[in-house]
């Protein structure tokens, strides 16, 4: 009896470990299956950006008295901006939980193609030929006019054409189109361009370079929180030669999500201008 028992009892155990094994083989795979329904991570939109660029991004210490702002991942802070309006709405479509992470300029096509830490780049970026060669661009979700920004006591602060700029030091972004465009001004001194927006303007102020070059809104918050600079935008024919995909400011993704690229395009093409226009003025009205 005692025999027949011990079998009966090896033979559970034997079905309970192939139980086991078949429970485990059916986790690996779903948690390596690419659908969005398997696991929490696949049903999470992690968009990077500066986080530092208003009115399109930037960082506040707290979420403050709106309920705009969104927490910004791995810290204390909030984020907020046209940008993180954007993000929500198309989190929202596609039902998906957002997670923004603040990458620094240089950093955002690398951690989305290469570490493939964010899923989205939603950070003013301009979907430029040379960036379109990594990354996936979709359609635009607001349209940029390019104006310099200097102090207001400059002898260059009454210039109304791009040739009215002979000496002048200008200093852009690195890696952006503002560099490129420093090159438009005529007998101006384009000089190593810096790492980032609030860099660029504190040289301003203290007089180490004349002048950048920036997009109009952006122009507009800084000049909002620095009086002493003014912003010179030039009447058409006198200003830069831009082309679309440099005014342009699009979302960029991988190149093999051709089904998010398609879903974003269609959130986006529901977007009127109009409706744009108000994020961004909303954005400009909450900046700090």
């Amino acid at each position: 009896m005692r025999k027949g028992i011990l079998s009966i009892i090896m033979l559970l155990l034997v079905f309970v470990f192939i139980g086991c094994d078949a429970t485990s083989t059916t986790t690996t795979i779903a948690n390596t299956n690419n659908s969005s329904s398997t696991t929490e991570e696949q049903r999470t939109l992690i968009v990077g950006m500066e986080a530092a660029y208003a009115p399109f991004n930037w960082t506040i210490d707290e979420q403050g008295a709106y309920e705009n702002a969104v927490p910004l991942f791995g810290t204390n802070n909030f984020v907020d901006g046209y940008d993180v309006a954007i993000a929500k709405l198309i989190a929202e479509e596609l039902d998906m939980e957002l997670v923004i992470k603040a990458v620094e300029w240089e950093g955002l096509i690398p951690s989305l193609v290469v570490s493939e830490e964010i899923d989205l780049i939603i950070a003013g970026m301009s979907p430029t030929a040379e960036r379109a060669e990594t990354v996936a661009f979709t359609n635009e979700y607001y349209q940029s006019t390019h104006v310099v920004v200097l102090r207001s006591d400059s002898s260059y602060a009454s210039a109304t054409s791009i040739n009215d700029f002979a000496g002048a030091d200008v200093v852009a972004q690195i890696s952006t189109i503002y560099d490129d465009l420093a090159q438009q001004l005529v007998g101006a001194n384009h000089k190593n361009p810096l790492g980032d927006v609030p860099t660029i303007i504190t040289a301003l102020n203290q007089g180490t370079y004349d002048l950048t070059i920036l997009e109009l809104p952006v122009a507009q918050a800084l000049v909002e929180t620095n009086p002493n600079l003014t912003i010179i935008q030039f009447e058409e024919g006198n200003g830069f030669d831009v082309s679309y995909e440099d005014s342009a400011v699009s979302i960029a993704l991988r190149q093999e999500e051709t089904d998010l690229l398609q879903a974003i395009n269609e959130i986006l093409a529901n977007l009127s201008v109009e409706q744009r226009e108000t994020l961004m003025n909303e954005a400009m009205s909450r900046q700090p």
